[in-house]
């Protein structure tokens, strides 16, 4: 019969898995079930289970009162015996408290009194109690009708939700007494009264209060498992503080991005930023300003290996020679528009247009020539006087003549067609080329370097039959004569 008992209440703490109704103030409980006494042996009576009920009230969330009664037929575990059944009544009156353990799951401590009364069989059966002729410590007085014994109880118990205010009971008693109900004059012993049962429970009623939360995280203390939880701090279910996963300082509930680096700073959403777009977070980045489009480091910082002032990645001439003056691109500036940049421009303001060599200077012959017509440098008829717009012409000569081959010589030649006398001619074409050298020199051109002839009509490259060929025969020429 125990071993029936105790897998009905294992059986009772796996299948009620629903949270434990609360006690409250005010709330009267009331149980029914079955109970089990474990009489001591010197009663000589076999175990067997009974039924009882159970009322009790709450004066809190955990202090009540309860009292019940339980009542067994049982008989002598002699074998010869033949008689009635013999009835107990057990009454217990106790103070209990009450406390979770967790969800669904309740605890229970009781301290009380418990009254025995053994029934008329009991009293009329020879084999259970006898009289006394003097009343000795030990014997039973059979007359009041039925037998008594009593002492002080405790009681330990589960309690089990079932759903709403339902909920399953079980409880191991112990009573000591210590004037027990004896067989024989000679075992007068005091005994203990064990006993479990289990019992359906019924709340109604009770006041609701505020529970109690003492760390104001909006869990009750009763279920609160992280009962000291700083103030302001998010928690989950439970009470306790949700995590934080990646160490931003945005709980993982909230986080939306949960995986942000060490270091990085975030936002409420804990989410982070990068303010200058170059993909290292803000927090991490230890170089917050870098120049969009600009290739960084680790650390968010931009490297510039030529050293010109203009970024990785922005540097379209990421190998300037050290000291280059560079625009914005990082490429070198060509203040002239030669082609050749100031770095290694030695003609550095070389007019638009001239053709240079390598190191920005104009380049007065074309390759593999030492000599060249003037094109557009004209006169006044019959005169030596320049016409204005041959100046253009005779600048670009001069700014390209200083930086003729050093110690070069230059002949300014003059030439005529075959109009009018030799004489004339040869001294027309003489003046003219002075004209021109005469204005080289006002340029800037060293006179050591230039001298200035006028051959006449000799040397045409052109007829002098037509207009057009005597025209091309009236010229002026730069050569290098040294």
């Amino acid at each position: 019969m125990i071993r029936k008992l105790s897998v009905l209440c294992a059986a009772i703490a796996l299948v009620a898995s629903a949270p434990a109704h609360a006690q409250t103030k005010g709330q009267i409980l009331v149980d029914v079930g079955a109970g089990l006494p474990f009489y001591p042996s010197s009663t000589g009576l076999d175990d067997k289970v009974g039924f009882g009920g159970r009322v009790g009230y709450m004066f809190g969330d955990k202090l009540g009162f309860e009292v019940d009664a339980f009542y067994y037929s049982t008989e002598p575990s002699s074998l010869s015996y033949t008689g009635v059944d013999i009835t107990e009544t057990s009454l217990h009156g106790r103070f209990t408290y009450n406390t979770p353990l967790g969800k669904g799951l309740g605890f229970i401590a009781g301290l009380g009194f418990a009254y025995n009364m053994w029934g008329d069989s009991a009293n009329a059966n020879p084999y259970f109690g006898r009289d006394c002729p003097v009343q000795p410590s030990g014997c039973v007085d059979k007359s009041m009708g039925w037998l008594a014994d009593y002492g002080p109880g405790g009681l330990l118990g589960l309690r089990f939700g079932a759903g709403g205010p339902i909920s399953i009971r079980v409880d191991f008693t112990g009573d000591y007494i210590p004037s027990p109900i004896a067989m024989t004059m000679n075992n007068t012993t005091d005994q203990v009264y064990w006993g479990m049962d289990a019992m359906l429970s019924l709340a109604f009623g009770g006041k609701p209060g505020t529970p109690k939360d003492t760390d104001k995280d909006g869990v009750p203390d009763k279920t609160d498992l992280c009962p000291d939880t700083p103030l302001g701090t998010a928690v989950d279910a439970n009470g306790c503080p949700f995590g934080d996963a990646d160490k931003d300082g945005v709980t993982d509930n909230i986080d939306k991005c949960p995986n942000t680096p060490m270091g990085a700073t975030v936002d409420a959403s804990g989410c982070p930023a990068d303010a200058d777009g170059d993909k290292v977070l803000n927090g991490i980045d230890q170089c917050p300003n870098t120049p969009m489009g600009a290739t960084v480091d680790a650390k968010g910082c931009p490297a510039d290996q030529d050293g010109d002032g203009v970024v990785n990645g922005i540097d379209k001439c990421p190998d300037t020679p050290m000291g280059a003056k560079v625009d914005a691109n990082g490429c070198p500036v060509d203040s002239d528009g030669d082609g050749v940049a100031d770095y290694a421009d030695k003609c550095p303001n070389t007019p638009a247009g001239m053709k240079v060599n390598a190191t920005g200077c104009p380049v007065l012959f074309e390759p593999g020539k030492s000599a060249l017509v003037l094109e557009g440098v004209t006169f006044a008829t019959n005169s030596a006087t320049l016409d204005p717009s041959s100046t253009e012409v005779l600048d670009r000569l001069a700014n390209a003549a200083q930086y003729n081959v050093a110690g070069a010589k230059l002949e300014i030649a003059g030439y005529t067609d075959n109009t009018g006398s030799r004489a004339h001619n040869m001294k027309l074409s003489q003046a003219r080329a002075e004209s021109v050298m005469n204005y080289l020199i006002s340029k800037g051109v060293p006179a050591s370097a230039l001298t200035a002839k006028g051959y006449g009509p000799d040397f045409p490259i052109d007829t002098n039959a037509t207009a057009a060929g005597r025209a091309n025969n009236r010229r002026v020429m730069i050569k290098q004569i040294q």
